[in-house]
């Protein structure tokens, strides 16, 4: 059909405009109305359900104002747009000793002015429409959730509207009903992106549009390797996490020792974690603390020092930005003298298990179960002891201002046969002077905010929903943070230099022998996080601290390192590589349930592949496309479920075929001539659609363009219009 739009007034144009500009003030003035906050009580069947707000504005003295119960067994209240930013909590309203319950039981729950929020029965925090009166369809996964398999099952809801539509990718609109579940990424090439739109109209006639984005996620597997000489018991951990990544040990180069990153670059990873997976997260109160949360460790050497670089996040900002402190710069590690520590693996003779001897002043010798953190022989509260072979220990602190910082060394012999930490033959590199910033040794340390990454990958997932064991589960809802508005200031970045004379080897011990490294944050004695990283850091996550039942026992327990340390130099004699095998990741651009006709874009993208690559596109087992292109154009003529594959061949006659099953077409749904919104209706909004697009406001599908053609001319135009709207007249 010939989409011509043939204009017949001028006036009608300027009406349009003028009809276009009224609905635009009026959403404006909707949402600057105020805010408004939704409570599901089916998990606490509490007698009495009250919100509490603070921010810019407190909506009353704890535990704040009765919510009233809506038609739907909901609780709301609404709030005036003087409340700008606050944080909200919501409570039965009794006292502590007469069973008061709160949630969340620390700082608030983001709301902003113009948001309406909807606290779920499993305490998800999602968006629920707007504040107004209007009909709106909403997601129970907020926006911006990853997945890593095939599909992903959504809920969806209604607000206000008894029936709605949602449409995948642009596909046609197919109808919902109040918690269904609709199932999204059929087809969709991993690392991509499904957008999500759902349509309501509620009884004033205005129909809405709500958008969600889902990321559909993969992840090649990674080559790995292992040595059993380095005394591991746990494997190092995966997903997102890597234990030298394609095999890098760091690199042969010096560094200025300046606080700057760019120096590195990612070739230089010898460790790689994960943002937002520091101990706080799997308490639901404990976000207001500062995050000990390590990214990335980077090695290099030259002929004088080895040299460390290591990244820590701070994603607060996005994933609690209610908590104030932890997400300010007044969070940054350096704000107290904190122990952090690397420990290497250097002389493969000496096993240390964490024990630190020394003499008193009356030469009497003295032992303690850790190096730190003991008094008269007793850990205070908690510590670090090593299974995996560590044998020295560069302790320093997170602002450098700790004259007493030393490099321990294993090299006093146990009753068992294990070596223990020496005080008495330790190398001081901490500071003369904290203004003069004069370590001793010759050893350097810099710290400054920043980030070197150009990806920081992590679960956005907000506080109380967070699950013990998420953090290796690539179905988790993994995103890279800058996607959500991260920036490089909101991390913060350490360097140091340690001369091999502090070591006791050179560079030639690194490049023939290697070295063992992992780094080690910790909050007092206990570790906090660790780089490889170590599941002792997350075994206690969700106890409560014994000091602060709103915070987490990590900070007190003891935490046994088992997983294998980085490398830098070279690999150990009895490594063994496992070489991860060809990969494609392959799908279309568009969701499943697209039109015939539309056109699709099918990739592959070949992982762990060695040379040349070639790929055969296949359709329903016929080949369409054989050659070095990863890409191809496929235009279905008909609707249908089609089998889709692609083979992929590298240089080494190793090959991999992937298939996906692609529907065409969403649905047999037919629609009457005029259902321009394709709602199942045909009534005056769709005169009003037809206007619009006369009036060059919106767009229309082709399916919506031979239903909007009412007087089967050939074309669209204001006459289609007046025949609907002779049509309702009529009826």
């Amino acid at each position: 059909m010939k989409k011509y739009r043939k204009i017949t007034s001028l006036l009608l144009v300027v009406a349009m405009v003028i009809s276009a500009f009224s609905v635009t003030a009026f959403s404006v003035s909707a949402a600057s109305a105020g805010s408004s906050v939704y409570f599901d009580n089916s998990k606490y069947n509490w007698e009495n359900v009250y919100v509490y707000a603070y921010g810019t504005k407190n909506n009353a003295e704890w535990p704040g104002e009765l919510m009233d119960k809506t038609e739907s067994g909901l609780y709301t209240k609404s709030f005036p747009s003087t409340y700008k930013t606050e944080n909200i909590i919501f409570t039965n309203g009794l006292e502590e000793d007469a069973g008061k319950e709160q949630y969340p039981t620390g700082a608030g729950l983001s709301l902003k002015s113009g948001e309406c929020k909807l606290l779920t029965a499993d305490l998800k925090w999602i968006d629920y429409g707007k504040p107004d009166d209007h009909g709106y369809g909403f997601s129970y996964l907020p926006t911006g959730t990853a997945f890593s398999g095939d599909t992903l099952n959504v809920k969806l809801g209604l607000k206000n509207a008894s029936s709605g539509y949602y449409s995948v990718d642009g596909a046609e609109k197919v109808a919902y009903s109040d918690n269904e579940t609709i199932t999204i990424g059929q087809g969709k090439i991993g690392n991509s992106e499904i957008t999500l739109d759902l349509f309501a109209t509620g009884s004033d006639g205005v129909e809405t549009t709500q958008s969600y984005t889902f990321k559909k996620t993969f992840s090649a597997t990674d080559t790995t390797f292992s040595a059993q000489s380095d005394g591991h018991t746990t494997d190092a951990e995966s997903g997102y996490y890597s234990t030298n990544p394609d095999l890098q040990l760091g690199k042969n180069k010096t560094i200025t020792v300046d606080g700057d990153v760019s120096d590195w670059d990612s070739s230089m990873i010898i460790a790689q974690g994960v943002a937002n997976d520091d101990p706080r997260v799997y308490m639901p109160s404990s976000m207001h603390e500062q995050p000990w949360d390590a990214y990335a460790l980077y090695a290099a050497w030259d002929d004088e020092n080895l040299y460390f670089m290591w990244e820590m996040t701070n994603t607060t900002y996005i994933v609690s930005p209610e908590d104030n402190f932890a997400s300010s710069n007044e969070a940054r590690p350096w704000r107290n003298s904190i122990p952090m520590y690397l420990a290497l693996s250097i002389d493969p003779e000496k096993q240390a298990t964490g024990k630190a001897v020394g003499t008193n002043k009356d030469g009497s010798t003295y032992t303690n179960p850790f190096v730190w953190g003991c008094d008269g022989g007793v850990a205070k509260n908690g510590g670090t002891s090593f299974t995996t072979h560590v044998d020295t220990l560069i302790a320093m602190d997170s602002n450098n201002s700790n004259g007493g910082a030393s490099i321990y060394k294993a090299d006093t012999l146990d009753t068992d046969g294990t070596y223990m930490f020496n005080y008495d033959t330790r190398v001081p590199i901490g500071v003369k002077s904290f203004q003069a910033q004069d370590n001793q040794n010759g050893f350097k340390i810099k710290y400054a905010n920043g980030t070197a990454s150009d990806t920081i990958y992590g679960i956005n997932s907000p506080k109380g929903s967070r699950i013990m064991g998420d953090n290796t589960d690539m179905n988790s809802n993994w995103v890279d943070f800058f996607d959500l508005g991260y920036k490089d200031e909101y991390g913060y970045i350490y360097e140091i230099a340690v001369p091999y004379a502090t070591l006791g080897i050179d560079k030639e011990y690194v490049e023939q022998n290697g070295v063992g490294a992992m780094l080690i944050l910790t909050y007092g004695t206990s570790g906090m996080d660790t780089l490889p990283h170590d599941p002792s850091m997350l075994d206690n996550a969700d106890v409560e601290y014994s000091y602060d039942p709103s915070t987490t026992h990590e900070k007190e327990d003891v935490d046994n390192i088992t997983v294998p340390l980085a490398r830098l130099g070279a690999l150990l004699d009895d490594t063994v590589i496992n070489y991860a095998s060809l990969e494609v990741n392959f799908g279309a651009d568009l969701n499943s349930g697209q039109a015939a006709g539309t056109l699709i874009n099918l990739t592959a993208q070949a992982y762990n592949a060695n040379g040349a690559v070639e790929y055969e596109f296949f359709i329903d087992g016929k080949s369409v496309q054989k050659s070095s292109s990863n890409k191809f154009a496929w235009t279905p003529a008909e609707t249908g479920t089609y089998n889709l594959s692609v083979t992929v061949t590298d240089s080494d006659g190793e090959s991999v075929t992937e298939q996906v099953v692609y529907t065409v077409g969403a649905s047999d749904k037919t629609y009457q001539i005029g259902d321009v919104n394709l709602d199942g209706k045909v009534n005056i909004i769709d005169a009003s659609e037809i206007q619009k697009y006369c009036a060059e406001l919106v767009t229309l599908s082709d399916l919506q363009i031979s239903l909007a053609d009412v007087d089967k001319n050939g074309y669209v135009s204001i006459v289609d219009a007046t025949e609907i709207q002779r049509m309702l007249v009529s009826d």
